[in-house]
């Protein structure tokens, strides 16, 4: 791919971010005041005033999580960017007010095929899709004017509406006459199934290349800042598989961590193609078809390819990604690899160091589900606080598709049968990761690259046990409750089985897909599986800014008590080294860190001036759809076509979830109020619309804005005043922020 130009400047820099709040901020503080001395405000740092709507027939709204009080962490100064309201409900209808004044609307190829505005209109300021073409137009009323960008002319013709494409992330000064407006360039994640065909075929060259392209030759191409496939891998495997536990997953931090890798991710590939982006794909299109789940485009060879290869070694072989490596003699440039060097976690002792699927897990297929998680299950979570929401996320709502697509196999055959009774096939990989943290399973420390994989497996050695029994050791790594299926031991004499043959099989690990371990960014469907998750919890925010449903966001997480994984220990293996040593490690119950809200979490690079590591709290505040802060927004929101009526809110309503919510408890009244509150909401006019009278304006320009005639001029279409096509531009470090 070749190198890029300054032109394209990933992500927006703290320079870019703070021009477009200055002003505002100033406005802001007297708003702040006045409104404090009503009692009705909300600064920054307070919570959203209370509201009689509830979900589920919980009463009231609970005080919104308390985002940011002043500075991030002590080693990150960006005090310029909180100069805008937060958690404030502005429903005001300034049609009326604003008569007379010009409105702006922007609109591009997606929006006018699919006839939906970007965001469904819940983002409320105006949004162009960088390095795309936007039409911007004046409303029916206003007269035919000269445009401009940033002070560039675009056209000496005046129009009505004009195209221009723009090729820098952040805010935008458009002038059209004596007006003017701001407008934000972003990256637009669309779902992929939704894209043309020359756009899907751009995201699916791009993402290749990613997988292609290794750290060092990325940083040749695109600067030191680029993240390789290699590199993020590497990421996900420091967090998942620390031998002390899980900092990802399990807890309150998984949606944040997924946030922000995606983030750097979408650098990576924006780097390569600066007008793509990281889009998602939306699985519960696949739960509302009457095919089978593999059968989904998403498994077209052109795409992500078969979700159940056919050969012996279960290796991705055919279509775009077939044979996408795993890196090998990894030592050197991860401190986690699995005994052969290769790139994967520990307890995956598999050397084939290709991607590897199976839509089998332990000879169940597709782990005993039917389908991918449906709309009806993501919109029950509609109304329920965000803890429980992380927790769903976590499991029910993207888990399955993890295992359904990476599945397990090489263990014994024997077990095949007890297998397909259970409900809990791949509790069998989350119990022994618990063995293996506690210290009773071991990896071997290094296998030769001749070393046939069945003398390279896990197992639960005699030496650690300290004499005590298969029951014992459940009891000790407390996995007696910790399965989804209460019969997991009960059904054991059925089979002929004892608690040592369970204990034994469990701790030969055997060979998960990539998609089941803590490696599973090496599959390409990892990158647009997360994005349903981020635009889902957004939607959440922004119904409960508008009162139409509850969500509170104190910071937390559900825990369930049969979950293998979610064991709440934390275990401190010293200086102790699990290869050799006989001592084990001390565990206690808490939280494991990076999911408290003020844990700081291990991203760099998101802003290019970013001088620190952000926490929980900050990346929260990062991704709230009223602020502007990410360089990025989803394409829908309520949106979803999986759901009846392709509205989410619909979905929770006809699913009984908003019946206590409404004005009249449950009935048909009460559901279609939240209906046309929404409605009303996404319709709504929004301060950014509505021209901003300049300054000043000579009079030549006000003679060279308005037109006498008649008739409507031809519309002005093009890539823009200065602008080249980005291929015939190059790019030093890619636009990427400079350091890491």
């Amino acid at each position: 791919p070749p190198p890029r130009s300054e032109e394209e400047v990933t992500p927006l820099t703290q320079e870019e971010e703070v021009e477009g709040h200055v002003e505002g901020a100033v406005e802001v503080e007297v708003e702040a005041e006045s409104d404090a001395s009503e009692g009705a405000g909300a600064t920054p740092s307070s919570s959203s005033s209370s509201s009689s709507s509830s979900l589920g027939g919980k009463v009231g709204k609970v005080a919104t999580f308390v985002l940011f009080s002043g500075a991030m962490v002590s080693m990150v100064t960006m005090p310029q960017l909180f100069g805008t309201p937060f958690g404030t409900k502005d429903s005001t209808d300034l049609s009326t007010s604003m008569k007379g004044v010009p409105t702006l609307t922007l609109d591009n190829a997606h929006t006018r095929r699919t006839g939906r505005v970007l965001g469904d209109g819940m983002y409320k300021r105006n949004i162009a899709q960088v390095h795309k073409p936007t039409r911007m137009a004046l409303d029916a009323s206003s007269s035919p004017v000269v445009w401009k960008v940033d002070g560039e002319v675009l056209a000496a013709t005046p129009t009505m509406e004009v195209e221009h494409t723009f090729t820098k992330l952040g805010k935008h000064t458009v002038e059209a006459g004596d007006y003017e407006f701001t407008v934000d360039s972003v990256a637009v994640r669309y779902e992929i199934r939704d894209l043309d065909d020359d756009d899907r075929e751009g995201y699916f060259k791009a993402l290749r290349s990613f997988y292609d392209i290794s750290q060092d030759e990325g940083e040749a191409l695109y600067g030191e800042t680029y993240k390789s496939s290699d590199y993020l891998v590497r990421e996900h495997i420091y967090g998942a598989a620390d031998m002390a536990c899980d900092h990802w997953h399990d807890d309150a931090g998984i949606l944040n961590h997924h946030v922000a890798v995606t983030w750097q991710m979408e650098q990576s590939l924006r780097a390569i193609d600066p007008t793509t982006a990281a889009h998602y794909w939306d699985y519960t299109r696949d739960a509302a078809m009457d095919y089978e789940w593999y059968e989904s485009d998403i498994f077209g060879d052109d795409w992500f390819g078969t979700a159940h290869p056919s050969n012996k070694d279960h290796i991705l072989d055919t279509g775009r990604f077939a044979f996408t490596k795993v890196k090998t003699d990894a030592r050197g440039f991860s401190n986690v690899t699995n005994p052969y060097g290769v790139l994967r976690s520990p307890w995956n002792t598999n050397p084939v160091p290709y991607v590897l699927r199976s839509n089998y897990t332990n000879d169940k297929a597709y782990d005993g589900y039917t389908s991918f998680p449906s709309c009806s299950e993501f919109s029950d979570y509609v109304g329920e606080d965000l803890a429980y929401v992380l927790n769903a996320l976590n499991g029910q709502l993207h888990g399955p598709v993890h295992i359904m697509i990476g599945g397990q196999w090489d263990l014994s055959s024997k077990w095949s049968s007890y297998m397909n009774e259970m409900t809990f096939a791949d509790n069998f990989l989350l119990l022994a990761k618990v063995l293996w943290r506690v210290g009773f399973l071991r990896v071997p420390d290094y296998c030769s690259t001749d070393t046939p994989h069945s003398d390279c497996v896990t197992s639960c050695p005699e030496e650690y046990r300290n004499g005590m029994n298969a029951t014992e050791i459940f009891a000790a790594a407390h996995l007696g409750r910790d399965t989804a299926d209460s019969d997991w031991l009960t059904k054991l004499d059925d089979y002929g089985f004892t608690h040592e043959d369970l204990l034994d099989e469990i701790c030969h690990i055997g060979s998960p897909g990539e998609m089941f371990t803590s490696a599973a960014p090496q599959d390409p469907t990892f990158w647009p599986l997360h994005g349903n998750a981020e635009r889902f919890v957004q939607y959440l925010r922004l119904l409960d800014e508008e009162d139409i449903a509850t969500f509170n966001q104190t910071w937390g997480y559900h825990h369930d008590s049969n979950i293998p994984s979610d064991t709440h220990l934390v275990c401190d293996w010293g200086n102790q080294d699990p290869a050799h040593d006989l001592s084990m490690p001390t565990c206690i119950h808490e939280t494991c860190p990076g999911h408290k809200e003020d844990d700081v979490l291990p991203f760099t690079g998101l802003f290019s001036d970013q001088s620190g590591l952000y926490t929980n709290k900050d990346m929260y505040k990062f991704t709230d759809p009223k602020d502007t802060y990410m360089p990025y927004v989803y394409d829908s929101l309520d949106y979803w076509e999986g759901c009846t009526g392709g509205s989410m809110l619909d979905s929770a309503i006809q699913h009984g979830k908003l019946g206590a919510s409404a004005s009249v408890s449950g009935d048909a009244a009460g559901a279609s109020s939240l209906v046309n509150a929404l409605k009303s909401f996404r319709e709504r006019t929004f301060d950014g619309m509505y021209g901003k009278k300049k300054a000043s304006s000579s009079a030549a320009s006000t003679t060279m804005s308005l037109s006498s005639s008649s008739s409507q001029p031809a519309i002005v279409y093009g890539t823009g005043a200065g602008e080249v096509p980005p291929d015939a531009i190059a790019q030093p470090n890619g636009g990427l922020e400079p350091g890491r």
